[in-house]
Formats: C-alpha cells, sequence, structure tokens
C-alpha cells in the first residue's frame, strides 16, 4: 500500500495521532489528506513537503477539521496557492503558533491574511515564494494581526540578515535591544540594505 491508500489505513487506527509529516509523498492527494485530518482532530502539527498532488482542497479540509493545529509547514507543493493558504490561516489563526511556508505559489494576498489573522503566530518563516513582493511583506507587518517584538537584539537581527542572503530593504522600529553593533554587523556581511 502507499499514497492515498495507506493514508487512509492509517486513518482508522490512529486517532490520536497529534503530528503528521508528509514528505516526499507523490502518491498522496488531496484526498488522502482529508481521509487522515478527518479522523484525527487531535493534531497539532502538520508538516507537508514536496507532495506535488496535495493543494488547496487539502488545506481547506485542514482548516475545518484540525481544530488544535498550533504548527504548520508547507514547502515545494505546487498545487498549494493563495486559496488554500488563506483559508487555513483565516480560521486556525486563533492557536495557529508556527508557520513555515516555502517555494509555494502564493502571492501578497497570503502575506496579508498572516498579517490579518497571525494573532498567535510567533514563529515565522517565509523562503521562495517568487510571487510574494514588498508590498506585500509591508501589508503583513502593517495589518495589526501579528504582535509586534520588541525584544530583538543585535545578535538576532545579524541572524536574520545572514539567513536572508539578498535582503534589499530593512525598517526597523522600536528594536530598543538593536545596538549600533547589531546594525554594524549587519552592513558588515554586504547585504545592500537601508535602515
Amino acid at each position: 500500500m502507499r499514497g492515498d491508500e495507506g493514508l487512509c489505513k492509517i486513518d482508522k487506527e490512529c486517532h490520536l495521532l497529534e503530528k503528521l509529516d508528509l514528505c516526499r509523498c507523490p502518491h498522496v492527494s488531496n484526498k488522502g489528506l482529508i481521509a487522515i485530518v478527518s479522523n484525527c482532530p487531535n493534531s497539532t502539527t502538520l508538516s507537508i513537503e514536496s507532495c506535488p498532488k496535495i493543494g488547496n482542497e487539502g488545506l481547506q479540509a485542514i482548516e475545518k477539521l484540525y481544530p488544535k493545529l498550533q504548527s504548520i509547514s508547507i514547502k515545494d507543493c505546487p498545487l498549494v496557492g493563495d486559496h488554500g493558504v488563506s483559508s487555513l490561516l483565516s480560521s486556525a489563526s486563533s492557536i495557529l503558533s508556527k508557520v513555515k511556508l516555502q517555494g509555494l505559489s502564493i502571492s501578497d494576498f497570503s502575506l496579508a491574511m498572516i498579517g490579518h489573522y497571525g494573532k498567535s503566530v510567533i514563529n515565522l518563516m517565509l523562503s521562495g515564494l517568487q510571487n510574494v513582493s514588498k508590498k506585500g511583506f509591508w501589508v503583513m507587518g502593517n495589518a495589526q494581526g501579528l504582535q509586534k517584538c520588541c525584544f530583538v537584539s543585535g545578535d538576532g537581527l545579524v541572524a536574520f540578515a545572514k539567513s536572508v542572503g539578498s535582503l534589499e530593504c530593512l525598517q526597523l522600529e522600536e528594536c530598543n535591544r538593536v545596538t549600533q553593533s547589531g546594525v554594524i554587523g549587519v552592513l558588515s556581511n554586504q547585504i545592500p540594505c537601508c535602515l
């Protein structure tokens, strides 16, 4: 058994499943994801990576059937778009604290949804989102849903700058723990940025 058929077997036996990690599962589709999601309401963590048959329909099911979801990671799933991400965020956001989106075909709209509904998000990772613009990040940051962090330090800023690689603009407001050495650390990484 593989793919959807295998997940359908698991969902009948594992009602207490708390973490589901679907990585490189080319034979798992929305049907298999929906089957396991519908019988495992205690799940708190879901990771979907390189699953080419999982898309918006599967995420909409998660939104309705995973009331305890706290952490979601979606990477390199070409059928996942704004519709799926936004439906997931708009309802699960009351306890969803970790969101990781990588290599998806989402746009500024999804970032706006994160900014508006992400009241509980404390860990956010966005990477390889080719259809997202500066405007999307601006809207996300100004939507008043995400919590502002007053604990960003100079070391945290340098680590962030190293991880993004091609930072064009960075605006810092009310970051009282960022010192001159933190700013110099960012600049010494030869990252063109405007502070």
